[in-house]
């Protein structure tokens, strides 16, 4: 196309030019509440179906009444906002289709009412295409075309019972014949599992190496008839190379009685796989909860934690969450520690998981929020009645009947406002009861307690969470300053500022690390080049970092 030489307006190139562009361009004319179409560009009639016939119309003339009610709000936001306004991409419109990323900008004459909107919307169906082959690539085993690990934990939610197949010295093959021979062997086994539990009632899962899971998510009395199917699927020999090779399974099963986890389902078919192993291999064991396992670390520690409270052997240590903007600690976390008599000192990953598998952790965690409550009124006379307590919370402990009645009680005995505590929770609390999860976190953000959500960006964080649970913080886990990645970390500061979530990052251990989180305006920081995690009366009594 030749643009003239004396760029003049004109109205038929202009119309060409918008033309060619790729992205859909409504221009809607606005007089007093009435919205009409004013002009489309070619993209806009291919993705809508309006065209410029339906020029001095309204929504509700040119659209079904769903689809016109939608737009109408929409634009209706910019005349009354009198601003640019942004919507995101990927949920369906009335019509059926996908929405792209839309951009209103008002135009307002000269005594500064809004006369046109001028929209931008980009089609996202190629990026949804690719979107989709990137979530295939995030949840398949390249190997095997089964799902893999990360499906299973995040997308298996409430499974019935899980087989965990484990080949019987896969590694002499590996050794005997090669990797690549190896390989062929996992393929066939997927393939045989495929023939026979191909249907929908059950998951295909390759966890790794030669071990498998097979999860059925329908309840029946046939788990042992189910084993015997697995069993039998290594009944014909192996083709390896121009050999034909024997190869042998052993599984463990593990069903799902009390709402256990999918990682809790994990841990027991892992005991009851390694009971079979241990009884000979090529044979299936049946998890009991009822049965000892010698194997397995009891946590000898059970009983003695259960006494722990009594024998006044729990101690809370403090981590200080600094404020670069003011230059103040503004809060400390409460990291929990166990000094057992005969055990030493025990750090809340060698026991937590022990706690919450017992109930423990409800006894426990009520006992936290006591003695943090204690702790407040020395932290407020030395960091200022703002000065706000940070504690944990599992999700055994939030699924308590009495759970927000108590937490407000204890505050109520040790005259502690809720304004004071925020409560830290990690994404995977909510993965199997979402609305009640929902329900409570409103009910303490009502009562004036701060909500944070913990470990945000690992496991199973989903943006959607962001929209669906009552937060107020974000904390940003360590992994992210630890790899350095400006771009991700600006990224999730940016997001939680269009949410009105304020951001800790922890893990901040060096003075560049410091650094480059106040120079982002990241509103907290947390970490070791703060403060390693220590009692009470060993915290520091005055800030020293900020010009550090």
């Amino acid at each position: 196309m030749t643009i003239p030489a004396n760029p003049r307006l004109d109205m038929t190139l202009l119309q060409k030019m918008l033309d060619d562009i790729e992205d859909s361009i409504y221009i809607m004319s606005v007089t007093g509440t009435e919205i009409t179409y004013y002009y489309v560009n070619r993209a806009a009639t291919q993705f809508s179906g309006i065209s410029m016939e339906q020029v001095g119309l309204t929504f509700f003339q040119a659209n079904s009444s769903q689809m016109a009610d939608y737009l109408y709000k929409k634009y209706a936001r910019v005349v009354h906002e009198r601003r640019t306004i942004r919507y995101e991409d990927g949920f369906i419109l009335p019509n059926g289709t996908s929405s792209g990323e839309s951009i209103l900008t008002p135009i307002l004459d000269d005594c500064g009412n809004v006369s046109f909107i001028f929209s931008v919307t980009r089609d996202i169906t190629e990026r949804k295409k690719h979107e989709n082959t990137l979530y295939h690539y995030a949840y398949q085993d390249d190997l095997c075309n089964l799902f893999n690990r990360r499906y299973l934990l995040e997308h298996v939610v409430e499974p019935s019972t899980i087989y965990l197949l484990d080949l019987d010295y896969f590694k002499k093959i590996n050794d005997t014949f090669g990797h690549q021979a190896g390989d062929s062997v996992l393929v066939e086994v997927a393939c045989r599992l495929i023939e026979v539990f191909g249907e929908s009632r059950y998951s295909l899962i390759r966890l790794g190496g030669d071990e498998f899971v097979v999860v059925d998510t329908r309840s029946d009395d046939r788990v042992e008839e189910t084993a015997e199917k697995l069993s039998q699927l290594f009944h014909e020999p192996f083709q390896v190379d121009e050999h034909a090779v024997s190869v042998n399974v052993s599984i463990g099963i593990a069903e799902r009685k009390h709402n256990e986890t999918i990682q809790l389902l994990l841990k027991h078919a892992d005991i009851a796989l390694y009971t079979a192993k241990g009884a000979g291999r090529k044979r299936y064991h049946l998890f009991e909860a009822t049965s000892r396992y010698d194997h397995v670390e009891n946590f000898i520690h059970e009983l003695a934690l259960s006494k722990a409270i009594e024998k006044d052997e729990l101690r809370l240590h403090y981590q200080l969450i600094y404020h670069p903007a003011s230059g103040k600690a503004v809060g400390a976390e409460a990291l929990l520690r166990w000094f057992w008599t005969h055990g030493g000192i025990m750090q809340p990953n060698d026991f937590i998981p022990v706690a919450e598998e017992t109930g423990l952790i409800v006894p426990i965690g009520y006992w936290v929020i006591r003695q943090a409550c204690k702790d407040w009124h020395q932290l407020k006379t030395r960091y200022g009645p703002l000065f706000k307590i940070s504690v944990n919370i599992s999700r055994i402990q939030l699924h308590d009947d009495r759970f927000v009645a108590e937490v407000l009680q204890i505050l109520k005995e040790e005259d502690v406002h809720p304004s004071a505590m925020e409560l830290e929770i990690t994404e995977s609390t909510t993965l199997h009861s979402l609305q009640e999860v929902q329900l409570i976190l409103r009910k303490l953000r009502e009562a004036g307690f701060t909500i944070a959500l913990d470990d945000f960006g690992t496991g199973y964080s989903s943006l959607s969470m962001l929209t669906l649970l009552p937060l107020d913080k974000l904390k940003m886990d360590r992994n992210f300053i630890r790899d350095g990645n400006v771009p991700l970390i600006a990224a999730i500061l940016a997001m939680a500022q269009a949410l009105h979530l304020q951001v800790v990052a922890e893990g901040i251990e060096t003075k560049e690390h410091f650094h480059l989180l106040a120079e982002m305006q990241c509103w907290g920081i947390q970490g070791y080049y703060i403060n390693k995690p220590v009692p009470l009366m060993e915290l520091p009594s005055s800030i020293e970092w900020a010009d550090a």
